[in-house]
């Protein structure tokens, strides 16, 4: 375990994931509460916490869920100053850990992204490193990465790299224009962190030394002692969960 403030760009960047009760928060890690009575009554939906930039693969994990539970969760994509309010009030939630600086809740990882290189098949240009998106490589590349508090990750790797960019080539959001342009021919090569795109078979991907990565640790959390038997956080550890994850190109 581990808690979310323990993050600083370039180091290991963190992912939470939070889920809280319709009305009053479950507190057992995204199980609706049996009613009073002793049936397994529901309440009302759980709800798992996360940004934007990661509803698609936390709504993935929660179809998989939903498939065998009878404790059914939903997924709320917020602002992160929303979900941050959420995760902090107990709620269990899924966001980015250079969000969580101040959040002081108990914290586990359960997969990790991190940035690649993309390059036409064949690698026509011989793109071995960062140094191909410097400014006076005399490449056409392009650098896609997400913002944070900390600015624009991918930006902030090049710059740890010494890496000098051209004005206006870093870009966010624009990861699925960069590697299509890549696939086409366009560009030698793009910066992008693997979990945002999904990559086409006329490209390949050239890895970047972890040491010299940034890497983002995928984060659940609040963490529960011993998870409920069938509850959201259990699953997580499951191997479902894993394929869903590696499915959106997160690593173990």
């Amino acid at each position: 375990m581990r808690r979310g403030n323990l993050l600083a760009l370039g180091i290991a960047a963190a992912l939470a994931v939070s889920a809280c009760g319709g009305g009053d928060d479950s507190g057992d890690g995204g199980s609706a509460r049996p009613s009073d009575d002793g049936d397994a009554g529901v309440e009302g939906l759980a709800t798992i916490h996360t940004v934007a930039d990661l509803e698609p693969m936390v709504q993935g994990l929660v179809d998989a869920y939903n498939e065998t539970s009878d404790a059914p969760v939903e997924v709320a994509a917020e602002d992160p100053a929303q979900a941050i309010e959420a995760v902090t009030q107990g709620s269990p939630g899924i966001l980015p850990a250079p969000f969580l600086g101040g959040v002081d809740v108990e914290s586990t990882a359960i997969g990790r992204t991190l940035a690649i290189i993309v390059v036409p098949a064949g690698n026509p240009s011989q793109v071995s490193g960062l140094d191909a998106f410097a400014e006076d490589s005399g490449l056409d590349t392009a650098v896609c990465g997400p913002e944070s508090p900390y600015g624009n990750l991918a930006a902030g790797l090049l710059s740890r790299a010494d890496v000098e960019l051209a004005p206006g080539q870093v870009g966010s959001g624009c990861e699925a224009d960069a590697v299509a342009r890549v696939e086409r021919g366009e560009l030698a090569a793009a910066l992008v962190f693997r979990h945002l795109v999904q990559l086409p078979p006329d490209v390949e991907v050239v890895d970047i030394p972890e040491d010299q990565n940034l890497v983002l640790d995928l984060e659940y959390l609040p963490v529960s002692a011993a998870p409920s038997s069938g509850s959201f956080e259990e699953f997580l550890a499951s191997d479902t969960a894993a394929q869903v994850l590696s499915g959106f190109g997160f690593l173990p």
